[in-house]
């Protein structure tokens, strides 16, 4: 067998790092540069953002998706907020007494600033009521025609009690008057008795006397009809007196307020309308306690004239309250409002209650605003998974876009009290609103899919992307914002160098050496934590060094698990070589996430083979700890040797496959080619390097595919190599379409660079297999055959020993069984 080098597979010390774009960083620090305006690599956003805002048809509403820390809220309110600084100022919405519907308040909605001076018309209006109507009744020609109707009315009274006196003397009975009623007493021998008297009778005389009393209260009915009626006619010719001499002023000044509003339109004109002739009707309200009847006309007349006082417990500074819900006094440009606790109540309002001795009660002054009120003729920004995770936020929300109005519902209040009887309905607010959600994918396609209204009602979507473009105006734009937040932060700015080592963080947090992260609050922690370790220097801007440091520290505050792997490796518990040779044995890479710290390690990867017919069994499969992606590459495996090497003759073998020392589930198929080199290593008898660690996923062609967490695997088996002492032998294979997603830590790179570890990039399972055992993998030649003494021929040649095996197994059982 005849070794082959492996050097043409070897990666070179610049195909690991990042270079940065040329001439982006003219600058000395951060300081010299002017300041960022708009969105960094977020041109599709943007774009969809303005259409939008654009659009005012129904259901033009935006959902932003994207990474937390990508910028989309502070991003969007920023653009939101300059494009409503130009538009007029929202109107204010009012809620006020609906006469007509006393549980349905009203609301009106007028210009801005006019609700407030609405409020304080209709509280000096009240005042003003309360002061001249007790006055209109008290004082001049008010109180003579009060006077005279009493007079009146005395006489009618009187004539009607004579009438019943004479009845009843003429049934031998006698009426007694007294303060509140008029009593009925028998006469015996011309004196009133009393009912007990009455009870010491002779019982033929007693029934006499009770006979002619119920006679009397027979034809006493109508008296009391007439009496009644009277009451009646009396209260009804007041009232109309009263309203008679009030009526005049109240129209009047009221009457002046309309004038002043009539401009405005029908909705406040008919509402003051509907005041002023409520003040009217029930100008009992602004009478004042103290005015007692008793007082001028005496017990017995006050009996008589007791009315209904109607609905006089109502207070008219309650009544005619204007309850300025939303008030834009001061303000300029549309509303934007963003609501960080969007619960039901706080995106559609909700109801207050006050103590009363027959339990809660509520009335329309104790509405209050929700955030859909607010941003009413503006802009709404809001969390989606704060919506959904609030019970009936996201029902109301959309039932409020889709009907596009504004609904108080009770329930809604803090505390969400169970409904009262009675309880109010208030009117619904004519709804103006763009709202825009922001959230993560996931909740973007799940409402996408399960919720049927979602698409009608958010019919933009903004795509926030994790990454840009590096190019050299991207890397200028970041470090003009980098400079513009350490200005505002009050950090050290920023040096050249500094600015270079930032990104290259953000091309190494994206793994894509032409790519840039666009989450800038992740760029920005790090700057903060630069930041600390440049003034502990004592520096006057932040330096490469202090990124570094920033990163290190990071890497130590979260690396303790990734600590306690390392020691089981290094303790021998795992068990993991690093140096020699080994057949069907191979260390595969496993990555970690815990907690968003991703980590590399080395995994023992073994094959077995053996004459049989039961296939390739993977083990982990079998015990289910594996998942359906690490399964699916196992199956692939199965199909590349089989479409490789079972051209002439059926594949009878059998084989086993697993992850030494793992018990935990395993997913991914970037371990799918470690396992086939083990498979190939087992059937050929090759050994393989066990320097050299292997990721990547395979095809059934025997194509290398890319991987995840590249960096953090090769970085993962150079700190062991690194700790056991690097010999040159060691390494890790790779795909080659991973090749643009190297940027490794500094050490790795000049360990490579002195030729003490090497990264190997192959496209195929046959350069694999060179670079691990040394051999050649050999090609099909024009008869059919693998070239001689090629790794390819020992696997053909095993398998056909293994199908030979087989034949002559099924022919001694067929002999013995004949």
């Amino acid at each position: 067998m005849t070794k082959k080098t492996t050097t043409t597979h070897r990666l070179k010390p610049q195909d690991l790092v990042y270079q940065l774009p040329p001439d982006c960083l003219k600058f000395e620090t951060t300081e010299e540069l002017g300041p960022h305006e708009g969105m960094i690599g977020q041109d599709r956003a943007m774009k969809a953002v303005e259409q939008g805002l654009e659009i005012t048809t129904r259901g033009y509403n935006i959902f932003a998706v994207g990474e937390q820390g990508s910028g989309k809220t502070s991003t969007l309110k920023r653009i939101i907020k300059a494009r409503a600084a130009k538009e007029p100022v929202a109107e204010d919405i009012c809620y006020v007494y609906n006469f007509d519907a006393p549980e349905t308040p009203k609301p009106i909605m007028v210009p801005a600033g006019t609700g407030r001076k609405l409020a304080r018309d209709m509280e000096r209006l009240v005042k003003e009521l309360k002061k001249m109507i007790p006055r209109i009744l008290l004082e001049g020609a008010s109180g003579h025609i009060r006077a005279g109707i009493v007079a009146e009315t005395k006489t009618r009274a009187d004539d009607l009690t004579a009438k019943a006196s004479r009845v009843a003397q003429d049934l031998g009975l006698m009426l007694q008057e007294s303060e509140n009623a008029i009593h009925v007493l028998p006469l015996f021998r011309g004196k009133p008795i009393t009912e007990a008297k009455m009870e010491e009778l002779p019982d033929r005389t007693r029934r006499r006397l009770e006979k002619k009393i119920i006679e009397f209260q027979e034809r006493a009915e109508s008296f009391a009809y007439a009496r009644r009626q009277l009451e009646i006619d009396h209260d009804e010719r007041v009232r109309q007196a009263e309203i008679r001499a009030i009526a005049p002023i109240v129209e009047e000044r009221i009457g002046q307020v309309i004038e002043q509003y009539r401009e405005l339109g029908n909705d406040i004109v008919n509402y003051l309308e509907n005041v002023m002739n409520h003040c009217v009707e029930n100008y009992h309200l602004f009478v004042q306690e103290e005015h007692d009847m008793q007082e001028q006309e005496g017990a017995a007349l006050a009996a008589l004239l007791e009315r209904d006082s109607g609905p006089g417990n109502d207070d008219p500074e309650t009544l005619y309250h204007v309850n300025v819900l939303i008030d834009r006094s001061g303000e300029e440009g549309a509303p934007v409002v963003v609501e960080r606790l969007p619960t039901a109540a706080a995106l559609c309002g909700s109801f207050e209650y006050r103590e009363t001795a027959g339990g809660l009660s509520t009335d329309h002054t104790l509405l209050r605003p929700g955030a859909l009120h607010q941003a009413n003729g503006g802009y709404l920004l809001l969390q989606a998974q704060d919506v959904l995770s609030h019970d009936n936020a996201w029902s109301s929300l959309k039932r409020a876009l889709r009907h596009k109005e504004i609904i108080i519902d009770e329930g809604m209040g803090q505390g969400e009290r169970p409904k009262l009887a009675g309880a109010l309905k208030p009117g619904a607010v004519a709804l103006n609103t763009k709202v825009i959600l922001i959230g993560g994918h996931e909740i973007y396609y799940l409402l996408r899919m399960e919720d049927d209204n979602f698409s009608r009602l958010f019919k933009i979507l903004a795509d926030f992307e994790p990454s840009m473009s590096g190019t050299k105006t991207n890397a200028a734009k970041l470090a003009r914002f980098i400079g513009q937040v350490c200005r505002e932060e009050d950090y050290l700015p920023v040096h050249r160098s500094g600015v270079a080592r930032l990104l290259e963080f953000a091309a190494r947090q994206v793994a894509q050496k032409q790519k840039l992260l666009t989450r800038q609050a992740v760029i920005l922690d790090l700057v903060a934590e630069a930041n600390m370790f440049a003034h502990k220097r004592k520096s006057t801007s932040i330096r490469k060094s202090d990124v570094e440091s920033a990163i290190e520290a990071r890497e130590h505050r979260h690396g303790a698990i990734r600590q306690a792997v390392a020691r089981e490796i290094d303790s021998g518990t795992v068990l993991i070589r690093s140096k020699g040779g080994s057949v069907g044995q191979i260390n595969g890479i496993a990555v970690y996430d815990v907690g968003g710290f991703a980590f590399g390690t080395p995994v023992r990867i073994t094959a077995r083979t053996w004459v049989g017919r039961s296939g390739v069994v993977n083990i982990d499969r079998e015990v289910h700890l594996s998942g359906a992606i690490h399964d699916k590459g196992a199956l692939i495996m199965i199909g590349y040797v089989g479409g490789k090497f079972a051209v002439h003759e059926p594949l009878a073998f059998s084989a086993s496959i697993t992850f030494e020392q793992s018990y935990d589930e395993i997913d991914g198929d970037s371990a799918s080619s470690a396992e086939l080199y083990a498979l190939l290593s087992s059937l050929s008898g090759c050994p393989i390097n066990q320097g050299i660690a292997v990721t990547g996923s395979v095809n059934q062609l025997g194509e290398l595919q890319p991987i995840g967490g590249v960096n953090e695997k090769i970085e993962g088996v150079f700190d062991m190599c690194a700790h056991r002492g690097l010999t040159g032998d060691q390494g890790v294979l790779i795909p080659v379409p991973n090749v643009k997603n190297l940027i490794l830590k500094k050490e790795v790179v000049e360990a490579v660079r002195k030729g003490t570890f090497h990264i190997y990039a192959v496209s195929t399972i046959d350069e694999g297999m060179e670079v691990l055992t040394g051999m050649k993998a050999g090609k099909r030649q024009a008869n059919g055959h693998w070239q001689k003494n090629s790794i390819n021929a020992l696997v053909q040649r095993r398998l056909s020993e293994f199908v030979a095996a087989t034949r002559d197994d099924v022919r001694s059982v067929l002999d013995k069984n004949l």
